[in-house]
Parts: structure tokens; C-alpha cells; sequence
């Protein structure tokens, strides 16, 4: 953040800075620097060498980014994710993600600029773009002017913040020739375009703080609305983006500290309406531009996708084309049914094979028919719902059904399955009644077998009845549907619900999966569906009456319910990857994400930071710690040892980009989902900008000479000492020559023997293919 504004009161042994705006300190101190500085000119060149910097960083960023980015010319790592979700945005089907839209949204701008019709799904990484006829060198060069912004970014928040063209430039260069950066910022990944707008974020903030002296003038207004939006831009990439919305947050409450501060001459009214304005454009303005896009994702995505399935059957039927409203009547008692797992997708199945007398534990089963879930709907996929209740009734009504006897509605109307009704199902294959009992079920030991019962046998009839339950019932009355009623099985007498799990079963199951009785009957995954009634076919009368009945949604319904379900999933991510990673891992760079292989050629893609360039950060931000801790003692000890306002802006330059870093990287500690070293790039461009700070307090003096207004002001002196031009000169070689070293893995583009692939791996986890 930018600094240097005026001491409240003097401090022992020290000289206080007169009640004077930053701009005018810094003039009075870089005029008295110039007057003892030689008395020489400032040449053309050192005046605009910001400019000259900022277009070299630019220069360097456009090469870096867009260095052969039609290769290779194949589906890399996440691209097989953000690719597909353009191309549904495209052909407006709708699709589940975890993450908010907006990044996705601009990819598939992207593509509707070019033309691209959204044809090609990404399936599978390796895939070929040119034989798929896929604009990919477009796609690619679009979602890489985000990451060639960030450079420029970077140059334009340390020049802000009142740092010197050199350390400017040395913090842009270090995150031009950052491998990982340039890797994520050439490919159809989402996180170049987060971080675009975090910076953007930080960047909107410094100009606005720097105008705390014309509060509530317009440029004060339009970088305080300009920051508001961009963290509503940076949040609706993903929801990482809230550590950004974090960052401001505490800064914020810093500023609103100094403006409540008596000594300043503010009233408590002056303060209520800095703290309304801040409130309205850095709460207010993101949550509006977040719903705002959601709105425009659910308008997009009218049409029925692979994401209907995550939600609600009234979410599903407000798309068009979507199966259940063309296929959603009552169910009957006497209705022949398949039903299927609504995670999984397995059908209810059953044949006449048994369990084995013992599994491979040595557990003993009952031998009875097997229950499974099969992938496949066949004969044995379907079964007769019977009531409970007044069977003989049941049996006169089955009857006449059979017969082909024409019943009124209204009687037809008595014997629609309902919630919380007791039935029983019956095998139509084999006639059995499905039954749970107290045996062990063969894979998972601690819930109870499924298998069916004879229908002679009125000695267990008990274990053979089901409670059944529709999710989302608000009465006894509400009526089971197929395809938009999702539903539970639940023993009455064992309190057990149906469940399965997608490990198959041994050899003897068929490949089937294992049906089995969970004790905790309230889980997700024990819902179900009614895909189908055998022989029953919707008329044209039926889907009309149907449309008529569809309850609209409003779109914010749509919005909890989406938003629900994005953290519940993104909660669950907890599967196991081969390339996930610690977070303790990510300072030191200990191992990397393989992208992309070609066996053939001998290529590889392998995200991994800049190593010289993490390791210089990692030492940086622990020179800052103890910079404080040294300043503070001698502030103990009344000694002076910088003067004011280098200390003065390193603390608070210094520590905002220590905080920043801290902000977007610990929080990950607290996080129990599958994690990659690629959640840590925001944070690294943060440890870089340190890496200039740290350059900046020990080797740019004085500062008042140095120190930039802004990143497009004339420059007063370019470099101190030869020996300061040494320092960086030896910095960036040494990240230049270290990212060059790695730009084979970061671009894909050269075959490297074994001998090259080893040299590579600087660390045990730098897990690389064909090291042999």
C-alpha cells in the first residue's frame, strides 16, 4: 500500500514529519535529495525509465505466455474440465462445477467470439484439438491475455505503492519468468483469470487509499467502486477469491481506525460516511456483481445437461427437454418399477445366484438370493410395489388392472404410493420379497444384507417391510413421481436404509455392486429414483397437465440451492490424487502436477514454480520477519538505525504484502480437501513482490529520491550504486536462467533424455516421467 502520510505527534530522539500529504512529503524530500544529489539533470531516459520498465515487462510477459502455444495441440490436465464447461456455455446445457462461473464464462466468450459452436467435450486428456476440428490456439491466446497481464499488474502495485523503477522491475520480472505462472497462464485453466482480478482488486485499492487526502472526489469514488467490483470479479472465479475480499477487509478496518482516530479532526458523522461508502462499494457492489452473474449462468444454461442430476427434481424440471418432464407420473401400487441409485446410477437388481457359504474373511452369509445394483436395466431390474395396508382391497384392484379394465381416475388416484407408506417389493423375475435381516452384508461387515424372501415364508414377513420416504416431502400426502421423486428405503423393523457403494463385488456378483442396509438412514447416498413403470407411456394429455402443474422456481431458490450444493461438493473432494500436495510443501517447492505426457515423443508438461525464484521469496519473507523483530527492539532501545520513512514504508508496504501472502496461503491449513501446489500461485506472486521489498529497504537509498508517484511518473533516479545494479542483475539471472532451465517441462516442447529428464529433478518429489 502506498505510505508515507504525516506523524500525529513527535517521537523521543526522533524527527517528526510536518502535518503534510504524502505527496508533498515525498516532493519536499526528493527536491532536497536532488539539490545534494550533484546537482546533475535527470536525464530523458531515467524520467521515463518507468515507462521504458513497464514496456519491457510487457514485452517479456506477451513472449513468455505466447511462446509456441498451439503445442502441444492436445487436451492438457484441466482443460479436459473448463474446455468442456465453455462448451456446454456454448450449446447452453446445463452443467454442475464447483466453482462460480465467471472465469468459466470468459473462456466461453472467448470461443462465441471466434465462432467456436461448442461441439468438442474435452473428454479425456490427450485428446487431439486438430482432428477435432477445435479452435484451441484462439481459445488458449484468449485466456492467456490474463495471464500476460499479470506482470504489468504486478509493476503497476509496486510502483504505486511507492517503490523505486528497479524494485518495480524486479518484482515483475521475477513473476514473468515463473514457470508455474507461465504454464497456467498459456492453457484453458481458470486460475491466471482469479488471479488477473485479485491483482486487479489490489491494485483498484492502493489508487483509492492514495486518494485519503479528496475523500468522496470522483477518482476517489471510481477507485473505491473499481475495487468493489473487482472483488466481486475476483470471488466469482472462485471461491478462493473470498481471501482476497479478506485482504481488503482488514485494510479497510485499518483505514476506518485512522479516520475514527480523534487527532485526525474527523466528526462521527464524517466517520459514518466513510464507513457507509466503504460498505456499499466493498459489500454491497460484490455480492450484486456475484448474484448478478449467477443470474446470467442460470440464463445461459436453460437447456437439460450433465448437471441435472446433482439437484432437486423441481431444479430439473425447469430445464428444457429434461427427462422428468416428459416421464414424471404417479406411481401405482401394482406398478412394475426399476429403480436406480441416484449416486451411483446402478438399478435395484436381482437373480437367482446366492451369496457364498463363506467370503474371504471366513464370515458366514445366509445363502440367500442376491440383492445387488447392476449398470445395466434388464428383466431383473424390475419390481412390484405392494401396499401394506388392506391387502385384499389390493388384490381386487390388482386384478381388475390385469384385465385390462378401464378404472376412473379418481379410484386410480386412491392407490398412488405415497410418503411415509409401508410396502413391500417383489422380485417380478424370481417372486421373492426383498428382504434386510440381521446378517452381515459381504463387503461391509457393520451394515445388514439385502436378499429377498419367499413368498411362503410368514415367519420373517417383517424384515420384508419398507418405510418409504420422498426426500423433500412436506406431507403424508405427497404422492411418489417417477423420475423427480427421489426416495428412501428404510426397514421398518431394523430402521436400516438401502444403500450401495460403488467397489464391486467379487467374481460371483457378476460385477454388480453390493446392496446393503446402512444404518444412518438420513445420508445422501441412500436416495433413489423411479426410473421407469414397465409399459406405462405418457400421452400428450398427461405432459400438458404436467407443464400446467411444474412449480417455477425463482432464481433465487436456484441460487441457495446451487450454492449449497457447490460447497457440499467442494467439501468432498477429498479423493486421493496422485499428484496432490501439503501445504506445507508449497514455500519450498518439494514436487510439482504432471499435465501432460506424449510416450512417444518423449514430452511432458510438469507445473513447477520458478525453484531459485520460490526459494529467494521464502527467503524474503523471512527477512521481513526479522526485520520487525529488529526494528522493534531497537524501538525498544530508543535507537535509530533507518530513518523514518524507509521504516515507515516498509512496515506498512511491507507487512499489506506479507499479510497478503499469509491470507491467501494459510487458510488452506484449515482445509480438508484434495490439494494442489497450483492453490498456491497467488500466494507466491505476493512472496515476490517481497523478494523487490526486501531489494528496496536494504539496497535503494535514499528512498525519497527513488520512490515513484506512480507506475506512468517521471522517475528521478534510476540506480544508487553500481553495486545495487549488481544485486539485481544477479536476481534476475539467476530466475531467467532457472526458468529457462525448466521451460521444457513448462511448455511441453521438447523431447529430453533420460539423463535431461534426471538433471531435472532437483528433489526426490519431483515425480517426472521417463526418468528411465
Amino acid at each position: 500500500m502506498s505510505v508515507d502520510e504525516p506523524q500525529l505527534k513527535r517521537r523521543p530522539g526522533k524527527d517528526a514529519v510536518g502535518e503534510l500529504s504524502p505527496d508533498k512529503q515525498l516532493h519536499q524530500g526528493c527536491s532536497h535529495a536532488v539539490a545534494t544529489s550533484s546537482g546533475a539533470k535527470v536525464g530523458g531516459f531515467v524520467k521515463n525509465s518507468s515507462n521504458y520498465a513497464f514496456m519491457l515487462v510487457a514485452a517479456l510477459s506477451f513472449i513468455t505466455r505466447y511462446y509456441r502455444i498451439w503445442d502441444p495441440a492436445q487436451v492438457v490436465f484441466d482443460e479436459v474440465h473448463f474446455g468442456k464447461f465453455a462448451s456446454y456455455y456454448l450449446r447452453r446445457e446445463y452443467y454442475f462445477d464447483v466453482h462460480p462461473p465467471l472465469a468459466k464464462m470468459l473462456i466461453a466468450l472467448g470461443g462465441w467470439l471466434i465462432g467456436y459452436d461448442g461441439h468438442f467435450l474435452f473428454e479425456k486428456i490427450g485428446m487431439d484439438y486438430m482432428s477435432n476440428g477445435v479452435p484451441y490456439m484462439m481459445l488458449r491466446g484468449w485466456v492467456a491475455l490474463f495471464g500476460f497481464a499479470l506482470p504489468p499488474l504486478v509493476y503497476m502495485i509496486m510502483a504505486e505503492s511507492g517503490y523505486s523503477v528497479i524494485a518495480s522491475l524486479l518484482a515483475a520480472l521475477l513473476v514473468t519468468f515463473d514457470n508455474a505462472l507461465v504454464t497456467q497462464g498459456r492453457l484453458i485453466l481458470l486460475d491466471n483469470i482469479m488471479i488477473f482480478f485479485m491483482l486487479a482488486s489490489v491494485y483498484s485499492y492502493i489508487k483509492f487509499y492514495k486518494q485519503r487526502y479528496h475523500s468522496f472526489g470522483a477518482q476517489w469514488w471510481t477507485w473505491l467502486v473499481s475495487t468493489g467490483v473487482m472483488l466481486g470479479c475476483v470471488v466469482s472465479c472462485k471461491m478462493v477469491g473470498l481471501f482476497t475480499i479478506a485482504l481488503v477487509g482488514v485494510a479497510v478496518i485499518f483505514d476506518l481506525r485512522r479516520i475514527l482516530d480523534i487527532r485526525r479532526g474527523n466528526t462521527m458523522l464524517d466517520f459514518w460516511w466513510h464507513f457507509i461508502a466503504r460498505a456499499f462499494a466493498l459489500i454491497a457492489v460484490p455480492a450484486v456483481i456475484y448474484l448478478s452473474l449467477f443470474a446470467v449462468h442460470l440464463a445461459i444454461l436453460t437447456r437439460t445437461g450433465p448437471g441435472d442430476a446433482y439437484h432437486t427434481s423441481q431444479f430439473q424440471m425447469q430445464l428444457i427437454d429434461n427427462p422428468m418432464t416428459k416421464s414424471s407420473f404417479d406411481v401405482h401400487y401394482g406398478d412394475q418399477i426399476a429403480i436406480r441409485h441416484r449416486e451411483t446410477g446402478v438399478f435395484l437388481d436381482s437373480n437367482v445366484g446366492r451369496y457364498p457359504l463363506r467370503y474371504e474373511d471366513q464370515r458366514v452369509s445366509s445363502q440367500g438370493q442376491q440383492v445387488t445394483g447392476a449398470t445395466d436395466k434388464t428383466d431383473n431390474s424390475f419390481w412390484i410395489i405392494k401396499p401394506m395396508n388392506d391387502p385384499e382391497a389390493f388384490a381386487q384392484f390388482a386384478a381388475r388392472r390385469q384385465a385390462g379394465e378401464d378404472i376412473p381416475k379418481a379410484e386410480m388416484k386412491k392407490w398412488v404410493v405415497r410418503h411415509t407408506d409401508l410396502v413391500q417389493l417383489q422380485h417380478v423375475a424370481t417372486g421373492g420379497n426383498m428382504r434386510t435381516h440381521d446378517v452381515a452384508s459381504p463387503m461391509t461387515s457393520t451394515n445388514m444384507e439385502f436378499t429377498t424372501l419367499a413368498l411362503n415364508d410368514t415367519a420373517h414377513v417383517d424384515d420384508t417391510v419398507w418405510k418409504l420416504e420422498i426426500d423433500g416431502a412436506r406431507s403424508n400426502s405427497t404422492l411418489l413421481k417417477t423420475s423427480s421423486s427421489f426416495i428412501r428405503l428404510i426397514s421398518n423393523k431394523h430402521g436400516v436404509a438401502m444403500w450401495t457403494h460403488p467397489k464391486k463385488l467379487p467374481e460371483w456378483g457378476h460385477g454388480h455392486q453390493e446392496v446393503n442396509g446402512k444404518k444412518d438412514p438420513t445420508a445422501k447416498s441412500t436416495l433413489w429414483a423411479i426410473t421407469e413403470i414397465r409399459g406405462r407411456q405418457i400421452t400428450a394429455e398427461e405432459i400438458e397437465e404436467m407443464n400446467k402443474k411444474q412449480t417455477s422456481m425463482s432464481f433465487l431458490e436456484k441460487f441457495v440451492e446451487l450454492q449449497s450444493l457447490m460447497i457440499k461438493h467442494n467439501n468432498a473432494l477429498t479423493t486421493v490424487h496422485p499428484f496432490q500436495s501439503t501445504p506445507l510443501s508449497w514455500p519450498l517447492l518439494l514436487r510439482g502436477i504432471s499435465f501432460w505426457t506424449d510416450s512417444e515423443q518423449r514430452k511432458q508438461i510438469y507445473l513447477l514454480g520458478n525453484p531459485i525464484g520460490w526459494w529467494i521469496s521464502d527467503l524474503a519473507l523471512l527477512t521481513f520477519a526479522l526485520c520487525l523483530v529488529g526494528l522493534e527492539a531497537c524501538d525498544m532501545r530508543n535507537c535509530e538505525v533507518v530513518d523514518a520513512v524507509i521504516r515507515r514504508h516498509l512496515l506498512r508496504s511491507g507487512g499489506f504484502i506479507a499479510f497478503a501472502w499469509f491470507i491467501h496461503y494459510f487458510p488452506f491449513f484449515m482445509m480438508g480437501r484434495s490439494l494442489f501446489l497450483h492453490h498456491y500461485l497467488p500466494a507466491s506472486i505476493f512472496a515476490y513482490m517481497m523478494v523487490a521489498a526486501c531489494f528496496q529497504f536494504f539496497c535503494v537509498h535514499p528512498y525519497q529520491l527513488f520512490a515513484l508517484r506512480s507506475w506512468s511518473s517521471r522517475a528521478r533516479a534510476l540506480l544508487p550504486s553500481y553495486s545495487t545494479g549488481l544485486v539485481f542483475a544477479g536476481l534476475v539471472a539467476v530466475q531467467v536462467a532457472a526458468f529457462v532451465y525448466f521451460a521444457p517441462l513448462a511448455y511441453g516442447m521438447s523431447s529430453l533424455t533420460v539423463e535431461q529428464v534426471n538433471s531435472r529433478r532437483w528433489l526426490p518429489g519431483y515425480d517426472l516421467h521417463f526418468q528411465k
